[in-house]
């Protein structure tokens, strides 16, 4: 009898220490898979529009026109106004986004002064949320981008963390990149942490790398 009472005890004892593992783990395996499948998208979503803006490089000559090539003063508006039709955006009553918050990837406030910081966005027909910024600084070469791109892959649902489901991509006259392009695996893999703001994870993830 005592050796039935022992061999339960231990039983149970075993299970309690599976299912407890499997507690531990279960919510890390879920959020790896979350992430992978963000991953998956933004790949998707890169390529998407990458390919929408080769059509407008196609159909307008090149992404950004030269300021002699137009009449009017090249401004955000206007390189929106020319990008916009090409990026599955319903041109006849645009879907622009209010209300609208996200952070770093570490959990942190995006500086209103910084580089990546967008208060301006519109909607795609499937769901995705862009942005457009105008590069500040003294543009020095073809090899400074012009502007940048914000993408949110999947809007406004959660968790709008850059890195997480928020990447950008740098924008050129005749071409785009993703942001992190250039950079070393040691810097993007420090950037695209926990701990990092995850704006270099758009190049990151692309050559296959994650956390």
């Amino acid at each position: 009898m005592k050796n039935i009472s022992f061999s339960l005890f231990n039983i149970f004892s075993i299970l309690s220490i599976i299912i407890l593992i499997i507690i531990i783990i279960a919510p890390f395996n879920l959020i790896n898979l979350e992430q992978a499948q963000r991953i998956a998208k933004w790949k998707s979503e890169y390529e998407n529009v990458k390919y929408s803006l080769e059509l407008v490089n196609l159909h307008e000559g090149s992404i950004i026109p030269l300021q002699e090539e137009v009449e009017k003063v090249i401004s955000e508006a206007f390189i929106w106004e020319r990008i916009l039709p090409y990026m599955n955006v319903n041109m006849q009553q645009p879907d622009y986004i209010k209300g609208y918050r996200y952070r770093k990837m570490n959990g942190t406030l995006v500086n209103k002064t910084g580089r990546y910081f967008f208060d301006k966005f519109v909607k795609t027909k499937n769901g995705v949320i862009l942005g457009l910024n105008e590069n500040k600084q003294e543009i020095t070469g073809e090899n400074i981008p012009l502007y940048y791109m914000y993408v949110d892959i999947n809007g406004e649902e959660k968790p709008n963390r850059i890195g997480q489901d928020i990447f950008f991509l740098n924008i050129y006259r005749n071409k785009v990149s993703a942001v992190g392009q250039g950079r070393t695996h040691a810097v993007m893999k420090a950037d695209c942490s926990p701990i990092g703001r995850g704006v270099y994870c758009s190049e990151y993830y692309l050559l296959g790398s994650s956390l």
